[in-house]
């Protein structure tokens, strides 16, 4: 059995090296264990800018709809927000260039 602790290594250390499709199949399988072994009601948000402290009011993304991804995220910094939205569309480029490419041209 795996601790939280040593899931999460194993996620900042895959997440800090080289992007590949196996790595991003690595993440996945990672992700399925430590949330089947430690659920939670809050998203796993790793920390992009070393703050402990937490966003200030005006630099917080705030409320703009009630799907489960919005609700997540309205309390979050902007600034780790897009991290984290950057990170995503270069997961989705290799795992889904099609679908990529159809939220590039919606943007």
């Amino acid at each position: 059995m795996f601790t939280k602790a040593e899931l999460i290594d194993a996620i900042n250390e895959l997440t800090d090296g080289k992007h590949t499709i196996q790595n991003c199949e690595r993440l996945a399988a990672i992700y399925t264990v430590l949330d089947h072994l430690y659920p939670s009601d809050e998203p796993i948000m790793m920390s992009y800018s070393g703050d402990t402290a937490g966003p200030s009011e005006d630099a917080k993304v705030g409320r703009h709809g009630d799907s489960e991804f919005l609700r997540a995220i309205s309390t979050k910094d902007n600034h780790e927000a897009w991290l984290l939205m950057e990170e995503l569309m270069e997961t989705l480029s290799v795992i889904n260039p099609r679908l990529y490419d159809g939220v590039m041209r919606k943007i």
